[in-house]
């Protein structure tokens, strides 16, 4: 069993305390199966994706196409509670996901692939894949992980855990423990930023 899982099992009464009123949306959704779900809107390359998400699994990872697609799962009817909403705007877009059943959620998120990326979540494992931008990425409590093939196109670099482990080989970078952190400065173009306050970061 996955450490965020057992981290939700113990925190489940707390974990929908990001739950936010429901933005207006012009999304398409689709219900391929009793416990799959598809919404997506369309939303330019170079822009910024804001994502609002409550607890469970999610992956983002650049998609082939100028839309941001939110596939999401889940193993019982509790799927039918989520609420998932996508507002856009000229250079940015905000994805909700609410009401996400206890156990068992999981969502894969893709958006351009040149994108900067703002997450919050509140409990779970969130991995971010291929996308190229600016990272600004918090956590309650569970696992991030980022990968990051060119560290070089990152100008200014900040990092902390408040308990728990901080792996960033892509920045030469390993502590655990309590009040791990780290800060750097370099020439790149973009901005990353990451926090966890109980669990895990793992950038490489």
């Amino acid at each position: 069993m996955k450490r965020w899982t057992i981290v939700l099992f113990l925190l489940g009464p707390l974990m929908n305390l990001n739950a936010q009123s429901s933005p207006g949306a012009a999304s398409k959704q689709d219900a391929s199966s009793p416990f799959e779900r598809v919404v997506q809107q369309s939303f330019a390359s170079g822009g910024t994706v804001r994502l609002h998400l409550e607890a469970g699994g999610y992956t983002i990872r650049a998609g082939s196409s100028d839309n941001v697609v939110v596939a999401y799962s889940a193993s019982s009817d509790d799927l039918s509670r989520v609420k998932v909403d996508i507002k856009s705007m000229a250079s940015r877009v905000d994805v909700y996901v609410r009401h996400t059943p206890r156990h068992n959620f999981n969502a894969t998120i893709e958006v351009p692939r040149q994108s900067n990326l703002w997450a919050r979540l509140s409990a779970g494992e969130l991995s971010i894949e291929e996308v190229e931008g600016d990272k600004d990425v918090e956590l309650w409590a569970g696992e991030i992980n980022i990968d990051v093939p060119h560290p070089d196109i990152y100008g200014h670099r900040d990092a902390s855990v408040l308990v728990g482990s901080l792996e960033a080989s892509a920045f030469n970078i390993s502590k655990d423990g309590l009040f791990r952190s780290f800060r750097q400065e370099r020439s790149g173009k973009y901005r990353f930023h990451a926090h966890v306050t109980t669990g895990e970061i793992d950038v490489r």
